[in-house]
């Protein structure tokens, strides 16, 4: 019985101010919203990052002429160099068919012969993908007389190794402080509503309520709230995102969407966004009344 009263004055609360439990329902919803974006921008510049470091490979370029017992003495004496992962052997006629099909058959027309020489392609393991590490390697490869050349994309894990780590650093101090933020901004809109209904609080001392009792009214209604604007933001954010990556659709980089675990996630968070909003404000309030 007592739980039913608490429950039906906390329903009772957004009747008598509608206005300042919409206004937290649309704070939870927009905190809840920027936290999102934050967290699906880090795990999708996590996924960016991961999707350049794998295509980073090492391309060793072979003298022509070779017989096939010298090509694979060579594939077996670069399998046994440390971090190689796999060889993939590219033949003078396949180069051509590559260079092609990215650039076109006029490229290759001015010459009565076929150019491209064969190579190696080797992909290593994440750990050895490092600008350090794949110089030794290189080193290494070079020293082979059957090899006329060694490449891999330099730049692409230079920018990796300086910008990338930083940048999702402080990617993660912003998470951080927007998160800060949203639980003092439901705080705050949600004391409002405290404020509005101090009557009623003074009345609840008066008659004698406990700490206890006077609060949990405020906890459901906090709930409630809580679970309104995440499902809000939830929606938002599908369409929002849906619009978004509906323009790259095209592209080879798949952007992380709403998961249901995601979902749940915003749904949990604004729950506890809309809880701790009413608890802190409802204990300032009791402490500064006393």
């Amino acid at each position: 019985m007592k739980l039913v009263y608490l429950f039906k004055e906390a329903l009772r609360g957004f009747s008598s101010a509608k206005l300042s439990t919409i206004a937290s329902v649309i704070t939870i919803m927009l905190s809840l919203v920027l936290m999102a974006v934050y967290f699906l921008f880090t795990i999708n510049s996590n996924k960016l990052v991961k999707n350049l470091r794998d295509k980073v490979e090492i391309e060793a370029f072979l003298n022509d002429g070779m017989k096939n017992e010298e090509l694979n003495a060579l594939k077996d004496k670069i399998r046994a160099i440390g971090g190689v992962k796999s060889i993939n052997y590219i033949s003078k006629e396949e180069a051509a068919k590559i260079f092609e099909a990215e650039f076109g058959k006029g490229m290759l027309e001015i010459y009565d012969y076929n150019p491209l020489p064969a190579s190696f392609k080797i992909n290593l393991y994440d750990e050895y993908k490092t600008l350090d590490r794949i110089n030794k390697i290189k080193m290494t490869l070079s020293a082979y007389p059957q090899v006329s050349d060694v490449q891999f994309p330099a730049k692409n894990l230079e920018l990796i190794e300086t910008k990338a780590s930083g940048f999702l650093m402080l990617n993660l101090v912003i998470m951080i402080i927007i998160t800060v933020s949203s639980i003092f901004l439901v705080s705050n809109t949600i004391r409002l509503i405290i404020n509005s209904r101090s009557r009623i609080i003074g009345t609840f001392k008066l008659l004698g309520g406990t700490k206890s009792f006077i609060m949990i009214p405020f906890l459901i209604e906090g709930f409630i709230q809580g679970l309104l604007g995440s499902l809000a933001a939830a929606g938002t954010l599908y369409l929002f995102l849906s619009f978004f990556t509906s323009k790259f659709e095209n592209s080879d980089f798949k952007i992380e969407l709403l998961g249901t675990d995601t979902i749940i996630y915003i749904v949990v968070i604004g729950i506890l966004l809309g809880i701790a909003g009413s608890y802190f404000s409802v204990k300032k309030y009791l402490k500064f009344q006393n």
